[in-house]
């Protein structure tokens, strides 16, 4: 499996149109294809604060789902138990990563992301996104096959601002999207990560369907970014 490099400008959505699942699949198959060279997204708006609520509450979570036989396609909805973790780090002091558990039961579909600083120093990245699939043996699409990047968004109707980075299938079920080190990049993802509301994670099944699992913060989720905001930040 190839590496695809995510570099493509998005645009933000109109306020108060909200996008069909049809129109999540055009976007899925027009991020897939393109390719643009030298070419920023424009800086996101700051997020509104988000209503009171339980901390530790679920935050939502949505696989939208092409099919060729309905224009509409498919939703499911499902949730997201955010969390931080500290990761020990041989011959290093511990790091600490953002970690989501994610679940859609109608498909039956487990999902593990962990967003944590890159300390490989033979990688090439400020930051290392897994994500973990796991789907049952019937899964209908079959397995992933490939997730080309991360998006951002400041809501659920947005169209989704990528991350600069690299996406690599590293086994059955474990990807690992690899963010760029470049300063002005690795400045715009953390500014994206830290104040975008949601998430958009593209999928390629390996029966070639495409998908958007997008997953919303809340409030549970801004606060692990909080906590672990300054083990995030590169060190200078």
């Amino acid at each position: 499996m190839g590496t695809l490099e995510i570099a493509v400008a998005a645009h933000s959505q109109p306020a108060g149109i909200a996008l069909s699942a049809r129109a999540r699949v055009v976007f899925i198959a027009a991020l897939l294809a393109l390719v643009s060279a030298g070419q920023a997204p424009h800086a996101p708006a700051a997020s509104p604060p988000p209503a009171a609520t339980n901390a530790a509450a679920p935050a939502r979570a949505v696989l939208y789902e092409e099919d060729p036989s309905d224009q509409q396609g498919h939703q499911y909805a499902g949730s997201v138990q955010w969390r931080t973790d500290r990761i020990n780090a041989a011959g290093q002091g511990d790091e600490v990563a953002v970690h989501a558990d994610i679940e859609i039961p109608d498909r039956k579909l487990k999902v593990e992301m962990s967003i944590r600083r890159n300390t490989d120093t033979s990688l090439a990245a400020s930051h290392v996104i897994e994500l973990t699939f796991v789907a049952p043996p019937d899964f209908a699409g079959g397995d992933v096959s490939a997730v080309p990047g991360i998006l951002t968004k400041s809501n659920e109707n947005a169209r989704g601002i990528p991350l600069a980075g690299v996406g690599l299938k590293v086994s059955k079920g474990l990807f690992s999207i690899s963010l760029s080190n470049v300063a002005a990049e690795r400045a715009r993802n953390l500014q994206y990560l830290r104040k975008q509301s949601w998430i958009d994670i593209p999928i390629v099944y390996s029966n070639q369907h495409r998908a958007i699992l997008a997953i919303e913060k809340g409030a549970s989720g801004q606060r692990s970014f909080n906590e672990a905001w300054a083990a995030l930040k590169p060190p200078r």
